[in-house]
Protein backbone atom coordinates (compact mmCIF):
# COMPACT_ATOMS: atom_id res chain seq x y z
CA UNK A 1 0.00 0.00 0.00
CA UNK A 2 3.00 2.66 0.35
CA UNK A 3 4.26 1.97 -2.91
CA UNK A 4 1.04 2.69 -4.45
CA UNK A 5 0.29 6.14 -1.95
CA UNK A 6 3.93 6.64 -3.68
CA UNK A 7 2.77 6.46 -6.55
CA UNK A 8 -0.40 8.98 -5.80
CA UNK A 9 1.33 11.06 -4.52
CA UNK A 10 3.73 10.89 -8.05
CA UNK A 11 0.45 11.32 -10.10
CA UNK A 12 -0.27 14.73 -8.08
CA UNK A 13 2.50 16.16 -9.23
CA UNK A 14 2.53 15.46 -12.55
CA UNK A 15 -1.09 16.55 -12.39
CA UNK A 16 -0.10 19.62 -10.70
CA UNK A 17 2.82 20.24 -12.82
CA UNK A 18 5.29 19.98 -10.23
CA UNK A 19 7.25 17.13 -11.93
CA UNK A 20 7.92 17.47 -16.27
CA UNK A 21 8.95 14.78 -18.05
CA UNK A 22 10.49 17.68 -20.53
CA UNK A 23 12.78 18.16 -18.05
CA UNK A 24 16.05 16.87 -18.69
CA UNK A 25 17.10 16.86 -15.24
CA UNK A 26 14.84 14.56 -13.94
CA UNK A 27 15.24 11.17 -16.81
CA UNK A 28 18.13 9.45 -14.39
CA UNK A 29 15.76 9.62 -11.71
CA UNK A 30 12.91 8.38 -13.65
CA UNK A 31 14.52 5.88 -15.29
CA UNK A 32 15.85 4.32 -12.13
CA UNK A 33 12.86 5.42 -9.73
CA UNK A 34 9.94 4.98 -12.08
CA UNK A 35 10.35 3.06 -15.22
CA UNK A 36 10.26 -0.21 -13.86
CA UNK A 37 6.74 0.61 -12.34
CA UNK A 38 5.46 2.24 -15.62
CA UNK A 39 2.91 -0.18 -16.04
CA UNK A 40 1.73 0.39 -12.17
CA UNK A 41 1.75 4.02 -12.93
CA UNK A 42 0.00 3.54 -15.97
CA UNK A 43 -2.93 1.62 -14.70
CA UNK A 44 -3.04 4.31 -11.89
CA UNK A 45 -3.16 7.55 -13.97
CA UNK A 46 -6.38 5.92 -15.50
CA UNK A 47 -7.86 4.89 -12.22
CA UNK A 48 -11.42 7.52 -14.15
CA UNK A 49 -13.14 4.72 -15.56
CA UNK A 50 -14.76 5.59 -19.21
CA UNK A 51 -17.96 6.93 -19.22
CA UNK A 52 -20.83 8.15 -21.72
CA UNK A 53 -21.67 11.95 -21.76
CA UNK A 54 -25.40 12.06 -22.48
CA UNK A 55 -27.93 10.07 -22.60
CA UNK A 56 -29.91 7.41 -24.91
CA UNK A 57 -31.59 8.72 -28.54
CA UNK A 58 -34.42 8.02 -30.06
CA UNK A 59 -33.86 8.91 -34.10
CA UNK A 60 -36.09 9.14 -36.60
CA UNK A 61 -35.65 8.38 -40.33
CA UNK A 62 -38.10 7.98 -43.14
CA UNK A 63 -37.28 4.74 -45.08
CA UNK A 64 -34.47 4.51 -48.23
CA UNK A 65 -32.35 7.68 -46.46
CA UNK A 66 -29.86 7.34 -43.79
CA UNK A 67 -29.44 7.00 -40.05
CA UNK A 68 -26.70 7.96 -37.47
CA UNK A 69 -26.75 6.90 -33.61
CA UNK A 70 -24.24 8.84 -31.88
CA UNK A 71 -22.47 7.83 -28.29
CA UNK A 72 -20.31 10.22 -26.57
CA UNK A 73 -17.66 8.60 -24.19
CA UNK A 74 -14.84 10.08 -22.40
CA UNK A 75 -11.54 8.05 -20.90
CA UNK A 76 -11.83 5.77 -23.11
CA UNK A 77 -7.96 4.73 -22.74
CA UNK A 78 -6.97 1.12 -23.99
CA UNK A 79 -10.45 0.26 -23.99
CA UNK A 80 -12.65 -0.26 -27.18
CA UNK A 81 -16.40 0.81 -28.43
CA UNK A 82 -18.67 -1.74 -30.00
CA UNK A 83 -22.26 -1.24 -31.46
CA UNK A 84 -24.37 -4.03 -31.54
CA UNK A 85 -27.78 -4.54 -32.65
CA UNK A 86 -30.34 -5.86 -29.33
CA UNK A 87 -32.72 -7.97 -30.98
CA UNK A 88 -30.24 -10.14 -32.70
CA UNK A 89 -27.63 -9.73 -30.72
CA UNK A 90 -25.28 -8.73 -33.55
CA UNK A 91 -22.05 -7.23 -33.44
CA UNK A 92 -21.97 -4.33 -36.00
CA UNK A 93 -18.60 -2.92 -35.08
CA UNK A 94 -15.70 -2.67 -33.04
CA UNK A 95 -13.82 0.71 -32.78
CA UNK A 96 -12.99 1.45 -36.28
CA UNK A 97 -13.56 -1.29 -37.73
CA UNK A 98 -17.11 -3.06 -39.50
CA UNK A 99 -17.73 -6.47 -38.49
CA UNK A 100 -20.94 -6.86 -39.94
CA UNK A 101 -21.35 -7.60 -43.99
CA UNK A 102 -23.73 -5.55 -44.14
CA UNK A 103 -22.40 -3.25 -46.61
CA UNK A 104 -25.07 -0.38 -45.62
CA UNK A 105 -23.16 -0.11 -42.40
CA UNK A 106 -20.40 2.50 -41.23
CA UNK A 107 -18.79 4.13 -38.19
CA UNK A 108 -17.72 7.51 -38.15
CA UNK A 109 -15.67 9.28 -35.53
CA UNK A 110 -16.47 13.24 -36.69
CA UNK A 111 -15.81 13.89 -32.60
CA UNK A 112 -12.64 12.32 -30.52
CA UNK A 113 -15.45 11.27 -27.74
CA UNK A 114 -17.99 10.58 -30.65
CA UNK A 115 -18.62 7.14 -31.99
CA UNK A 116 -21.41 7.31 -34.60
CA UNK A 117 -23.27 4.20 -36.39
CA UNK A 118 -24.55 5.14 -39.55
CA UNK A 119 -26.70 3.39 -41.61
CA UNK A 120 -27.24 3.92 -45.17
CA UNK A 121 -30.23 3.78 -47.15
CA UNK A 122 -32.08 2.52 -44.31
CA UNK A 123 -34.90 -0.34 -44.38
CA UNK A 124 -37.66 -0.77 -42.23
CA UNK A 125 -36.35 -3.67 -41.03
CA UNK A 126 -33.63 -1.78 -39.37
CA UNK A 127 -35.84 -0.55 -37.02
CA UNK A 128 -35.37 -1.11 -33.86
CA UNK A 129 -32.53 -1.15 -30.69
CA UNK A 130 -28.92 -0.47 -30.90
CA UNK A 131 -26.63 -0.64 -28.13
CA UNK A 132 -23.03 0.86 -27.84
CA UNK A 133 -21.01 -1.01 -25.18
CA UNK A 134 -17.44 -0.14 -24.04
CA UNK A 135 -14.97 -3.87 -23.05
CA UNK A 136 -14.09 -2.59 -19.49
CA UNK A 137 -15.28 -5.02 -16.42
CA UNK A 138 -17.95 -4.84 -15.82
CA UNK A 139 -19.19 -3.63 -18.93
CA UNK A 140 -21.42 -0.50 -19.68
CA UNK A 141 -23.98 0.35 -22.42
CA UNK A 142 -26.38 2.70 -23.92
CA UNK A 143 -29.18 1.77 -26.04
CA UNK A 144 -30.72 3.74 -28.34
CA UNK A 145 -33.53 3.42 -30.24
CA UNK A 146 -33.99 3.83 -34.12
CA UNK A 147 -38.02 4.53 -35.76
CA UNK A 148 -38.31 4.06 -39.35
CA UNK A 149 -41.06 5.46 -41.43
CA UNK A 150 -42.63 4.27 -44.21
CA UNK A 151 -45.06 6.65 -46.08
CA UNK A 152 -48.43 5.77 -46.93
CA UNK A 153 -49.00 2.78 -50.24
CA UNK A 154 -52.28 1.60 -51.12
CA UNK A 155 -52.30 -2.37 -51.18
CA UNK A 156 -55.86 -2.89 -52.24
CA UNK A 157 -58.74 -1.40 -53.30
CA UNK A 158 -61.79 -1.61 -55.18
CA UNK A 159 -61.84 -0.38 -59.34
CA UNK A 160 -64.25 -0.34 -60.69
CA UNK A 161 -68.30 -0.71 -58.64
CA UNK A 162 -71.70 -1.07 -60.50
CA UNK A 163 -74.66 -0.97 -58.39
CA UNK A 164 -78.25 -0.76 -59.67
CA UNK A 165 -80.15 2.88 -58.47
CA UNK A 166 -81.76 2.48 -55.43
CA UNK A 167 -78.99 -0.55 -53.59
CA UNK A 168 -76.59 -0.03 -51.26
CA UNK A 169 -72.77 -0.09 -52.55
CA UNK A 170 -69.64 -0.43 -50.42
CA UNK A 171 -66.34 0.71 -51.78
CA UNK A 172 -62.74 -0.86 -50.17
CA UNK A 173 -59.52 0.98 -49.74
CA UNK A 174 -56.87 -0.78 -47.37
CA UNK A 175 -53.27 0.97 -47.21
CA UNK A 176 -50.02 0.12 -45.70
CA UNK A 177 -47.37 2.27 -44.02
CA UNK A 178 -45.36 3.17 -40.54
CA UNK A 179 -47.34 4.86 -38.70
CA UNK A 180 -50.64 3.34 -40.18
CA UNK A 181 -52.12 5.67 -42.43
CA UNK A 182 -55.35 7.21 -42.23
CA UNK A 183 -57.87 6.30 -45.19
CA UNK A 184 -60.05 9.82 -46.49
CA UNK A 185 -63.01 9.25 -48.86
CA UNK A 186 -64.06 12.14 -51.35
CA UNK A 187 -65.80 12.60 -54.57
CA UNK A 188 -63.91 13.71 -57.42
CA UNK A 189 -66.86 16.36 -58.04
CA UNK A 190 -66.62 17.52 -54.28
CA UNK A 191 -70.27 16.67 -53.80
CA UNK A 192 -71.79 15.15 -50.96
CA UNK A 193 -72.34 10.95 -49.97
CA UNK A 194 -75.03 9.56 -48.33
CA UNK A 195 -73.63 7.63 -45.48
CA UNK A 196 -75.83 6.20 -43.27
CA UNK A 197 -78.88 9.00 -42.18
CA UNK A 198 -76.79 11.66 -43.57
CA UNK A 199 -74.72 13.66 -46.31
CA UNK A 200 -71.24 14.02 -46.39
CA UNK A 201 -68.67 15.40 -48.01
CA UNK A 202 -65.62 13.30 -46.53
CA UNK A 203 -65.78 10.09 -44.71
CA UNK A 204 -62.51 8.25 -43.01
CA UNK A 205 -62.27 4.42 -42.92
CA UNK A 206 -61.29 1.62 -44.64
CA UNK A 207 -64.83 1.28 -46.01
CA UNK A 208 -66.94 3.42 -47.54
CA UNK A 209 -71.00 2.44 -47.49
CA UNK A 210 -73.08 4.19 -49.02
CA UNK A 211 -77.56 3.55 -48.74
CA UNK A 212 -79.91 4.01 -51.32
CA UNK A 213 -77.63 5.22 -53.91
CA UNK A 214 -78.67 7.28 -56.85
CA UNK A 215 -77.67 8.37 -60.66
CA UNK A 216 -76.15 11.11 -59.47
CA UNK A 217 -73.59 9.30 -57.69
CA UNK A 218 -72.21 7.86 -60.99
CA UNK A 219 -68.55 9.30 -61.26
CA UNK A 220 -65.42 8.96 -59.62
CA UNK A 221 -64.27 8.86 -55.67
CA UNK A 222 -60.84 9.36 -54.47
CA UNK A 223 -59.31 7.02 -51.77
CA UNK A 224 -56.50 9.04 -50.09
CA UNK A 225 -53.99 7.23 -47.76
CA UNK A 226 -52.03 9.33 -45.42
CA UNK A 227 -49.60 8.97 -42.16
CA UNK A 228 -47.88 12.68 -41.60
CA UNK A 229 -44.38 10.84 -43.54
CA UNK A 230 -45.18 12.48 -46.86
CA UNK A 231 -46.03 11.92 -50.05
CA UNK A 232 -49.52 11.18 -49.55
CA UNK A 233 -51.07 8.87 -52.01
CA UNK A 234 -54.86 8.30 -53.57
CA UNK A 235 -56.55 5.96 -55.37
CA UNK A 236 -59.00 6.80 -58.06
CA UNK A 237 -62.19 4.46 -58.40
CA UNK A 238 -65.10 4.48 -60.63
CA UNK A 239 -68.88 3.63 -59.53
CA UNK A 240 -71.60 3.71 -62.21
CA UNK A 241 -74.90 3.50 -61.17
CA UNK A 242 -77.10 1.61 -63.26
CA UNK A 243 -80.48 3.28 -64.39
CA UNK A 244 -83.48 3.48 -67.02
CA UNK A 245 -83.38 6.27 -69.29
CA UNK A 246 -85.00 9.55 -68.72
CA UNK A 247 -85.48 11.91 -71.46
CA UNK A 248 -86.66 15.55 -71.29
CA UNK A 249 -87.09 17.84 -74.30
CA UNK A 250 -85.67 20.92 -73.52
CA UNK A 251 -88.32 23.05 -75.27
CA UNK A 252 -91.88 21.46 -75.96
CA UNK A 253 -93.03 23.63 -78.43
CA UNK A 254 -89.83 24.88 -81.11
CA UNK A 255 -91.00 27.73 -83.58
CA UNK A 256 -89.53 28.51 -87.11
CA UNK A 257 -89.28 29.95 -90.26
CA UNK A 258 -89.85 28.43 -93.98
CA UNK A 259 -86.34 27.99 -95.54
CA UNK A 260 -84.42 28.24 -92.12
CA UNK A 261 -82.90 25.11 -90.03
CA UNK A 262 -84.81 24.51 -86.67
CA UNK A 263 -82.77 22.02 -83.42
CA UNK A 264 -84.91 20.23 -81.12
CA UNK A 265 -83.41 19.13 -78.32
CA UNK A 266 -83.62 16.60 -75.26
CA UNK A 267 -82.27 16.23 -71.90
CA UNK A 268 -81.30 12.37 -71.35
CA UNK A 269 -79.71 10.64 -68.74
CA UNK A 270 -79.05 6.78 -68.30
CA UNK A 271 -76.54 4.39 -67.77
CA UNK A 272 -75.89 2.24 -69.61
CA UNK A 273 -75.78 5.05 -72.12
CA UNK A 274 -78.96 4.72 -73.73
CA UNK A 275 -79.49 4.44 -77.74
CA UNK A 276 -81.57 7.18 -78.94
CA UNK A 277 -83.50 8.15 -81.80
CA UNK A 278 -85.93 10.43 -83.36
CA UNK A 279 -89.34 9.87 -85.00
CA UNK A 280 -91.53 12.41 -87.07
CA UNK A 281 -95.11 11.56 -87.63
CA UNK A 282 -96.66 7.86 -87.35
CA UNK A 283 -93.64 7.12 -86.10
CA UNK A 284 -91.28 7.01 -88.50
CA UNK A 285 -87.71 7.22 -87.65
CA UNK A 286 -85.41 9.87 -89.17
CA UNK A 287 -82.04 8.80 -90.71
CA UNK A 288 -79.14 11.59 -90.96
CA UNK A 289 -79.18 12.75 -94.70
CA UNK A 290 -79.64 15.99 -96.15
CA UNK A 291 -82.73 17.08 -94.44
CA UNK A 292 -81.68 15.35 -91.12
CA UNK A 293 -78.70 15.34 -88.68
CA UNK A 294 -79.29 14.11 -85.44
CA UNK A 295 -76.23 14.12 -82.67
CA UNK A 296 -75.48 12.73 -79.03
CA UNK A 297 -72.85 14.53 -76.40
CA UNK A 298 -72.00 12.21 -73.80
CA UNK A 299 -70.78 13.33 -70.06
CA UNK A 300 -71.21 10.64 -67.66
CA UNK A 301 -74.71 9.63 -67.56
CA UNK A 302 -76.13 12.53 -68.47
CA UNK A 303 -76.42 12.77 -72.21
CA UNK A 304 -77.96 15.77 -74.53
CA UNK A 305 -79.72 14.26 -78.16
CA UNK A 306 -80.11 17.02 -81.42
CA UNK A 307 -82.06 17.15 -84.09
CA UNK A 308 -81.33 20.03 -86.89
CA UNK A 309 -83.69 19.61 -89.26
CA UNK A 310 -82.52 21.86 -92.77
CA UNK A 311 -85.00 23.73 -94.89
CA UNK A 312 -88.01 24.07 -92.74
CA UNK A 313 -91.30 23.39 -94.63
CA UNK A 314 -95.37 23.06 -93.70
CA UNK A 315 -94.96 18.86 -93.83
CA UNK A 316 -92.28 19.27 -91.40
CA UNK A 317 -94.75 20.57 -88.77
CA UNK A 318 -95.85 18.86 -85.87
CA UNK A 319 -94.32 16.63 -83.17
CA UNK A 320 -91.20 15.32 -83.03
CA UNK A 321 -90.56 12.36 -79.77
CA UNK A 322 -86.60 11.81 -78.83
CA UNK A 323 -86.60 8.32 -77.44
CA UNK A 324 -84.05 6.97 -75.39
CA UNK A 325 -83.28 2.93 -74.68
CA UNK A 326 -80.82 0.45 -72.86
CA UNK A 327 -81.12 -2.38 -71.18
CA UNK A 328 -82.87 -1.35 -68.13
CA UNK A 329 -86.03 0.49 -69.95
CA UNK A 330 -86.65 2.86 -72.34
CA UNK A 331 -87.94 6.77 -72.25
CA UNK A 332 -89.54 9.02 -74.61
CA UNK A 333 -90.51 12.95 -74.93
CA UNK A 334 -91.81 15.15 -77.50
CA UNK A 335 -91.18 18.75 -79.03
CA UNK A 336 -93.54 20.19 -81.17
CA UNK A 337 -92.37 22.28 -84.14
CA UNK A 338 -94.56 25.24 -85.43
CA UNK A 339 -93.74 27.66 -88.41
CA UNK A 340 -93.74 31.57 -87.72
CA UNK A 341 -95.66 33.29 -90.68
CA UNK A 342 -93.67 37.08 -90.04
CA UNK A 343 -90.27 37.50 -89.49
CA UNK A 344 -89.03 39.24 -86.47
CA UNK A 345 -89.18 43.21 -86.81
CA UNK A 346 -91.60 42.50 -89.94
CA UNK A 347 -93.67 45.31 -90.06
CA UNK A 348 -97.49 45.60 -91.54
CA UNK A 349 -98.22 47.97 -94.41
CA UNK A 350 -101.48 48.56 -95.58
CA UNK A 351 -102.87 49.49 -98.98
CA UNK A 352 -105.71 50.40 -99.53
CA UNK A 353 -108.07 47.85 -98.14
CA UNK A 354 -105.13 45.04 -98.27
CA UNK A 355 -102.64 44.43 -95.81
CA UNK A 356 -98.89 43.99 -97.09
CA UNK A 357 -96.20 42.38 -94.99
CA UNK A 358 -92.86 44.54 -95.43
CA UNK A 359 -89.66 44.23 -94.01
Amino acid sequence: MALFDYFRQLKKYFYNGLISLKKNWLSPWLAVHVCPYRKYITLLFWTEEPKFVGSSTNVSVVEGRDATLTCLVENLHKYKVAWLRVDTQTILTIGPHVITKNHRVSVTRGDPQAWALTLRDVRLSDGGHYMCQINTEPMITQTHNLEVFVPPDITSSSSEVMVREGDNVSLHCAASGTPAPTITWRREDTADMPVGLKNVSKWSGVWLNMTGVGRDLNGAFFCIATNGVPPSVSKRILLHVLCKPSARATLKMMGGYLGDAVVLRCDIEGNPTPSVYWTHIEGHRLHNGSKYQASVSSEGYKHIASLCIYNVSRSDIGAYHCHADNPLGSARDDITLYIFFTRRGARVKRRGSRAVLGR
